[in-house]
């Protein structure tokens, strides 16, 4: 069993990718999750340079996260639809096999809870869509608030009615209103990806994993114990 441990960069999101290769290198990190930004824009050329680094460091590119909209206008809806098309040649150029995957992002997205039927509809057709871009590719699917997938029971049912076998759940830490463990057990079989964080002390240090109140080194002992063999990130 092999679970790959990356590193996201938008923790560094001032600096470049390139920058960051090399001490996600030094700290240990077998491969990188790299933000958007970092890469959007990268030409052929460099694309091919990114991935030598890459290589020379021994880290997998493991995931491609872009923002996207589904549901929140149909001109980010176009936008979003264009972006994935050029994640998916990234993600061929990079050797990168999986792309985190939005209905919405940031504060004006639609939740479950307040999502009409054409809310749904329109997402479930994008998605439908956007899987078709790089059948070889995961999708995975944030479990995130003000999103389609912000409860386990949503985001199965994202999965359900878009019925692609190559989207998939991207497990989210922590999820403060339910046990993990119990619901990380629920989802197992779909599960690709994980985002490690904590529930933080407020403003100060929000989402840092050596604070909060998620047990961690409990979750991570169930995880290897129950024999996810994917890859997170902190």
């Amino acid at each position: 069993m092999t679970i790959t441990r990356c590193f996201c960069s938008i923790a560094f999101r001032n600096e470049t990718i390139e920058e960051i290769l090399p001490k996600v290198a030094a700290i240990g990190y077998e491969g990188i999750e790299i933000w958007g930004g970092h890469v959007e824009g990268k030409t052929d050329d460099e694309l091919a340079q990114l991935k030598a680094l890459a290589e020379q460091h021994q880290i997998s590119i493991e995931v491609l996260s872009p923002y996207m909209w589904l549901t929140n206008s149909p001109e980010l809806l176009a936008e979003t639809k264009q972006r994935c098309q050029l994640f998916v040649d990234y993600c061929r150029k990079l050797n990168c096999p999986k792309i985190r995957t939005f209905t919405d992002a940031g504060p004006t997205g639609i939740g479950s809870d307040v999502a009409t039927q054409e809310h749904w509809d329109t997402a479930v057709s994008a998605l439908q869509e956007i899987c078709d871009y790089g059948p070889e590719i995961l999708f995975v699917v944030e479990r995130h608030q003000k999103t389609l997938a912000d409860t386990l029971p949503s985001a199965q049912k994202l999965l359900e009615l878009v019925h692609k076998d190559n989207l998939k759940i991207l497990y989210h830490l922590p999820n403060t209103e339910n046990d993990v463990i119990a619901e990380f057990d629920q989802a197992f079989a779909d599960v690709r990806h994980i985002h490690c964080q904590n529930t933080g002390d407020g403003d100060t240090h929000q989402g840092f994993v050596e604070v909060g109140t998620a047990d961690l080194p409990g979750f991570f002992k169930h995880m290897h114990d129950k024999g996810y063999e994917h890859s997170i990130s902190v």
